[in-house]
C-alpha cells in the first residue's frame, strides 16, 4: 500500500478525503440495494470505505456496484478520484501502511 500513496495528508486535506470516502459510501447506500452481485459489491465496498481499509480494493468494488445501480457519470467518477488521491490520514490504511518513525536502539553494554 505504501507504493500506491506517497503520503497520507491530515488536517484539512485529510478531512476532505474522509468526506469523499463517506460520500462514496453514501452514494452506494442511496442507490438502494440491487439484487445479486452488484448488491454484494456495494455492501463490500461500503464496509471497506467507511473505516478506510484497503481503499483501492474498495474503489474497484464500488465502481461496478454504482454502475449496476445505474448511477450517473459524476457518481462513477467519484470513486476514481478517491483512488487517485488515496484514503487520507484518518483511515485504517494510514494506520497500517503509513509512514513510521524508526528509532535506533542504543547498543547493549558489554
Amino acid at each position: 500500500m505504501q507504493r500506491l500513496y506517497v503520503m497520507f495528508p491530515d488536517r484539512g486535506p485529510g478531512l476532505g478525503l474522509l468526506w469523499l470516502r463517506l460520500c462514496v459510501a453514501g452514494g452506494l447506500l442511496a442507490g438502494g440495494s440491487p439484487a445479486g452481485v452488484p448488491g454484494l459489491l456495494c455492501l463490500a465496498a461500503i464496509g471497506l470505505l467507511l473505516p478506510g481499509l484497503l481503499t483501492p480494493l474498495a474503489v474497484l468494488l464500488a465502481v461496478p456496484g454504482l454502475y449496476g445501480q445505474g448511477a450517473a457519470l459524476p457518481w462513477l467518477l467519484l470513486p476514481l478520484a478517491l483512488l487517485m488521491l488515496g484514503p487520507g490520514a484518518y483511515s485504517l490504511d494510514a494506520r497500517l501502511f503509513g509512514r513510521r518513525l524508526l528509532q535506533r536502539r542504543p547498543p547493549p553494554n558489554g
